[in-house]
């Protein structure tokens, strides 16, 4: 298992020597750099890297968590609140990204908004200068794989946003011809992805030495990630190789499959699943493959865990009843068809006899708070779900009521540690191999109960729910009735499945966004935002239809005043806009499609 404790040093000496030159962070790495006096040693090529690792692989991120990422204006840790712009999680404030008005591409300067090369000008200097020492290939060459392991995850991330981008070879310069390309075709693109990516593969150790490096597993794992993304993506949006890019992310499933180092942690079913995210070392966990530490002697750290518990600071982030209502119950039915389903009225009744990950996602009053009595639900200050209208100032705003309880640590000392928290951050997870496996599988028609046994049924297993088997599939009209009124097409009951496992098993690790674009169902950002049940009884000061407004059913709408009509969907939400200043920069430039000025 890997963390950045063995890199920490390095990057540190970088950035102490930065301290003697105040132009030093305006200044990309290779800045000023006498060629003939780098790339000496091994030492000049592992502090060149270094600096692109808190770029790729940030985990929680670092210090008190103040940056945004562009375009989508999640938190630096985006590994925890990328579902906030998805129907998995909403905060007090709508995301303009979910609504169809996002409009910083029209303000925003050139080389912002999702629209930028330092990082691969960074990637590409070393490409085209790397050959210039005098080391010999087996001295290098794994740095060689770390720069085009983070070339091809530079790349897939740009696609991801804007479909067709530019591929670029140079490290390029202010008058550089290639500043002025054409966007080269998405499919192009791809495949010089998987291009450089299995150089990297290559050249990569394996997992073997706990380095903390990059290296092939991971390599394997992103290939998995890339190939189910282009291959599904391909499919649903009508594009052509879609079983190309599948059976490239089932190849690269069975490499770590297949391994034998990786399995699914087991233990307590009713504790487990959330343990698993409230670590401060993955230090010999069979199912992280890669995960960033942080080092108290060091003073490297994140307030990760302190502002979690004191959610005010992240809006409230809070839990969605789209999300809530697709966990099955304990005999592996869902809540349309199961006898064991107790309801709405309460958010005790509504977490009986269900799949006990929900309550190890989503906390009832009384648990997830730590020993001190700060934040989260249950304390004296925090009683209930801070909904609005109810005291929210020691840190327990969750405007649907659905208060997150994954990612949260009891741990008194790392909270009072706040910016040089120590909570670990599992980047790669095996579980998400298992999952992109059945349903690569399951897309090309080749999927046997034997495949399932052996991923879907894995995690199951762990918390204790019922094995999932082709043909005896749990009927959900309720979420087939959803497939056919926002998705416009069904989906046999094993896809289903798959796919309810999915969001269930990566709630709230950053990959609902992604799912919901390669499988063309955005649309279901349109569906109603709801939350938990009101009970007047136990908010007696709340004044409905003032301090909050509720549906027929009493169910909280925490946007019915912001967005009385519901949030809106265009098909332009698919892509995100290039910043209009660098179409004004690059007449060769054309934006995306419905992005143009004026619409």
């Amino acid at each position: 298992m890997k963390s950045y404790k063995l890199l920490i040093t390095s990057i540190l000496s970088v950035v102490l020597l930065a301290g003697c030159n105040d132009d030093y962070l305006e200044r990309s790495p290779e800045a000023d750099r006498p060629e003939n006096n780098f790339w000496n040693s091994k030492k000049d090529f592992e502090l060149y890297v270094n600096t692109l690792y808190p770029e790729y692989l940030a985990g929680f991120g670092t210090g008190f968590q103040a940056n945004n990422v562009d375009p989508k204006g999640i938190n630096e840790a985006t590994l925890v609140y990328g579902d906030i712009i998805t129907d998995n999680a909403v905060t007090s404030n709508y995301s303009k990204v979910t609504n169809n008005d996002y409009i910083a591409y029209l303000t925003v300067k050139s080389n912002e908004g999702g629209w930028n090369w330092e990082n691969l000008r960074q990637i590409n200097y070393f490409l085209n200068h790397y050959k210039k020492t005098s080391l010999s290939e087996d001295e290098y060459a794994v740095y060689l794989g770390e720069i085009n392991f983070f070339k091809a995850l530079e790349y897939f991330e740009k696609v991801k946003l804007f479909g067709d981008v530019p591929w670029l070879t140079k490290d390029l310069q202010t008058d550089s011809e290639e500043l002025f390309a054409k966007r080269n075709p998405r499919e192009e693109v791809m495949d010089s992805v998987l291009m450089v990516l299995d150089k990297a593969i290559d050249l990569l150790p394996d997992n073997s030495n706990n380095s903390g490096r990059v290296n092939k597993d991971m390599a394997y794992f992103l290939k998995s990630r890339i190939g189910l993304f282009e291959g599904t993506f391909r499919k649903y949006h009508k594009k052509n190789n879609a079983d190309k890019y599948l059976k490239l992310s089932v190849e690269a499933s069975e490499k770590l499959i297949n391994s034998n180092k990786y399995s699914i942690v087991s233990g307590d079913k009713n504790k487990v699943y959330n343990e698993m995210f409230a670590k401060l070392s993955y230090a010999g966990n069979k199912e992280i493959i890669y995960w960033r530490g942080y080092n108290a002697s060091l003073t490297l750290g994140s307030a990760f865990s302190r502002y979690f518990t004191q959610n005010n600071r992240n809006g409230g982030s809070s839990a969605t009843r789209s999300l809530v209502d697709d966990y099955l119950c304990v005999d592996g039915q869902s809540i349309s068809t199961s006898p064991l389903y107790k309801g709405k009225n309460s958010l005790v009744l509504e977490f009986e006899n269900r799949d006990p990950r929900l309550r190890q996602t989503i906390c009832l009053p009384g648990e997830y708070t730590l020993r001190t009595g700060i934040g989260m639900t249950g304390t004296t200050a925090n009683p209930l779900p801070g909904i609005k209208g109810s005291n929210t100032a020691n840190g327990n705003l969750a405007v649907t009521g659905y208060r997150w309880a994954k990612w949260f640590i009891n741990d008194p000392d790392d909270w009072a540690r706040t910016a040089n928290g120590l909570q670990a951050a599992p980047i790669m997870r095996y579980a998400e191999i298992l999952l992109n496996y059945a349903e690569a599988k399951a897309e090309l028609g080749q999927l046997p109960q034997a495949v399932i046994d052996q991923t879907i049924n894995m995690l199951r297993a762990r918390v204790g729910m019922p094995n999932l088997i082709i043909g005896q599939e749990p009927s959900d009209p309720r979420l087939d009735q959803i497939y056919n009124t926002y998705v416009g097409y069904s989906v046999n009951p094993i896809l289903r499945e798959i796919r309810r496992e999915r969001r269930i098993e990566l709630a709230f690790e950053n990959a609902r966004w992604d799912d919901l674009i390669r499988w063309k169902a955005l649309k279901l950002l349109s569906m109603p935002v709801e939350g938990m049940k009101f009970n007047q009884s136990d908010y007696p000061s709340i004044k409905v239809g003032t301090d909050i407004i509720l549906n027929k059913e009493g169910l909280i709408l925490p946007y019915a005043q912001t967005l009385p009509n519901g949030r809106a969907f265009n098909e332009r939400m698919y892509f995100f806009p290039i910043p209009i200043e660098d179409l004004v920069l690059n007449k060769n430039l054309e934006q995306n499609p419905g992005w143009e000025t004026g619409k």
